[in-house]
């Protein structure tokens, strides 16, 4: 289990050299990741051992179990029973149910009944392996085309003692503003590209809800939703939803050749015990899904008003400084005159990645710094630190 479960706490206390995402990006690209791959490592931990049994009268069991496993078994979805019928339930009314339908799902159909293919089981541990990867994409598309830009402008203002040590952190903050003031590249596009990202990762989480509810032969939109019904319901008289999409016993119809040479049909019964980890492991995705979609579109509401408000971007970086910058010194920096709307935006979106990384005292050194490059008017009449400036304006 250490195997397992090691890897994985590595990954999500891995802190990179720059924070260049929030923490709704995270979601997707580290926690919902490494929860497809504890949902692969239970499934593999499942199949060590016989993920499916059959028996049939005449055939071989493990050339049945190996049939019923590539070509898929069925069951018929209108008659799962209700919980007080299920399996020893079954026993206390035989005589009317018990013969003809020993298990849920297991009976011949009747008129106008259909049979339901369960196709999916084979496959799972693959899907959540493709699933874990869209998730995953938009932090690869995100750090390439953030390109390093982050970490190589912190460099060592991430120390927890650089706020003690006054040479190094004013050196850094002073290559930073050589940086604004040498480089013409505008950060429009760095801010867009993080925006789509994040709009990428509402597209997948609602795509993926979509795929697996295909996957799963259309049964996965309204699962959680039945099984939560379920819970307020009587326990002997409701209709267990795990029963119909996760089936415990499944009918598998396997055909030979008999002694004179003809077909022969033969009926045979299937236990899926890996379907016992299934039903749990998707009704947690469900909610887990549906959360982290409701949770995406409030950040993305949030990401357009903040892209809309001058006053909200303020207070964005405003609050990564706890209180430490004047909010004027905030204000002037992300208005240059010179840049456009969409330039100041990603003017915005750089300050608020760095206000993240940097310590309070070098964000506020940096802003006064870049107070006059970026805006020297008008003139809010804010206090400065006039001797924690003066060295930087001497290097300078």
């Amino acid at each position: 289990m250490d195997d397992i479960v090691g890897p994985l706490k590595q990954f999500l206390n891995k802190r990179d050299p720059s924070q260049i995402e929030n923490f709704v990006f995270k979601l997707h690209v580290r926690l919902t990741f490494a929860i497809m791959c504890v949902c692969m490592a239970l499934l593999g931990a499942g199949m060590v051992g016989d993920p499916i049994s059959c028996m049939a009268d005449g055939v071989p069991g493990g050339a049945m179990d190996l049939f019923c496993w590539i070509h898929s078994t069925f069951s018929v979805s209108s008659r799962s029973g209700v919980s007080g019928d299920v399996y020893g339930h079954w026993a206390s009314n035989s005589h009317e149910k018990g013969i003809e339908e020993p298990h849920p799902g297991i009976a011949p159909p009747g008129p106008g009944e259909s049979l339901t293919y369960h196709k999916y089981y084979q496959w799972v541990i693959f899907f959540f392996f493709v699933q874990g990867v869209m998730f995953y994409l938009p932090r690869l598309f995100w750090k390439h085309a953030e390109g390093g830009l982050m970490k190589n402008l912190v460099g060592g203002l991430t120390d927890p003692l650089i706020p003690y040590q006054e040479e190094e952190r004013v050196s850094q903050v002073m290559s930073i503003k050589r940086y604004f003031k040498e480089d013409l590249r505008s950060h429009g596009g760095y801010a867009i590209n993080f925006f789509l990202c994040e709009l990428l990762t509402l597209i997948n989480v609602i795509a993926q809800i979509y795929i697996t509810d295909r996957f799963l032969g259309y049964q996965f939109t309204t699962y959680g939703t039945e099984v939560i019904k379920m819970t307020t319901m009587d326990p002997e008289v409701r209709a267990d939803p795990m029963n119909v999409v996760f089936p415990k016993v499944t009918k598998c119809t396997f055909h030979m050749y008999g002694p004179s040479g003809t077909v022969t049909k033969h009926d045979g019964l299937c236990i899926l015990a890996l379907n016992i980890l299934n039903e749990k492991i998707f009704v947690f995705l469900w909610f887990w899904f549906v959360l982290l979609a409701v949770v995406t579109a409030l950040s993305i509401i949030y990401r357009a008003a903040t892209l809309a408000s001058l006053s909200l971007r303020v207070r964005a970086v405003m609050k990564q400084l706890h209180g430490q910058v004047h909010e004027n010194l905030v204000h002037d920096v992300l208005t240059c005159p010179q840049h456009s709307w969409i330039d100041q935006i990603g003017d915005y979106w750089v300050m608020f990645l760095l206000s993240k990384n940097l310590p309070a005292i070098a964000m506020r050194e940096l802003l006064e710094e870049l107070k006059p490059l970026m805006n020297p008017s008008p003139q809010f009449g804010y206090e400065t630190l006039d001797k924690e400036t003066q060295p930087m304006k001497d290097l300078n």
